[in-house]
């Protein structure tokens, strides 16, 4: 997590911001995912061995990788708690394979096997231009369920790292956002009221129903690939809801949310 930045903004209001399927368009290759993941754990063991001189195969260190990752949720619920993905590489390296390497050296290896891994990542249309337009007024937060190790450098590799101030990911604080630990979580990093805050998301039960229930407010992003997945549910609770093509929309509905 990452405090401090484009704190120069008009208010003390805070937006939220949901990352994959709102800002960033990711689409893993279903039919190829395992193929994908394999080729990315084996990039990942052939620079352990050229950088660093650690040799192992691929599904042994992924094995190893499972058996901490087991260990981690052996007295917890899965439905709340959310593993470092960071954390356990780092401890199967220093524990299992007696090789300490540093947070840098880690996240870069991490990296390198996700964008393998995913496929491709860009951003939606109209992205960019509305999270600059929200800056000139509003604090602005990443709040995402995902690796931190992933998605830092995807925000910075796409552009739009610049206009956050705070990085809030499911994998840092270690609750999914399906709790409402999570957003209990971020209202405390970034030390406001639920009623000084909006949280922007395509995904109804976690963006939506989970942070109205602790008084944030919520606007609903209807992502036609994304829409089925909650077309049988009531939608009422989300105090506005923008369709993603039209996500230029958001500053005017964020206003009018303060204002109201």
């Amino acid at each position: 997590m990452i405090f401090g930045k484009n704190m120069q903004t008009k208010n003390n209001k805070v937006i939220f911001f949901d990352c994959y399927q709102t800002l960033l368009d990711i689409r893993l290759d279903k039919e190829n995912q395992k193929i994908n993941e394999q080729q990315g754990w084996e990039e990942f063991v052939n620079l352990l061995a050229k950088n660093h001189a650690i040799k192992i195969s691929a599904s042994d260190f992924v094995n190893l990788l499972e058996k901490r990752k087991a260990d981690f949720y052996s007295d917890k619920d899965k439905t709340i708690y959310h593993h470092n993905l960071q954390v356990l590489i780092s401890e199967v390296l220093e524990k299992d394979l007696k090789n300490k390497l540093s947070g840098n050296e880690v996240s870069f290896l991490i990296y390198e096997y996700r964008k393998i891994s995913r496929g491709y990542a860009k951003l939606y249309p109209k992205v960019a231009e509305t999270l600059s337009k929200l800056l000139e007024k509003y604090i602005l937060s990443i709040a995402s369920y995902t690796q931190g190790s992933f998605t830092q450098p995807e925000l910075k590799e796409l552009g739009i790292e610049k206009y956050f101030s705070y990085f809030i990911f499911s994998s840092d604080i270690g609750f999914r956002k399906k709790s409402s630990e999570f957003y209990k979580k971020c209202l405390e990093i970034v030390g406001k009221n639920p009623a000084d805050c909006v949280m922007v998301g395509d995904n109804y039960p976690e963006d939506v129903s989970v942070p109205s229930q602790l008084g944030i407010y919520t606007i609903w992003i209807k992502n036609p690939d994304t829409h089925s997945q909650h077309s049988a549910l009531q939608t009422t609770e989300a105090k506005g809801v923008i369709d993603l093509q039209e996500f230029d929309r958001l500053p005017e509905v964020i206003d009018g949310i303060f204002k109201s």
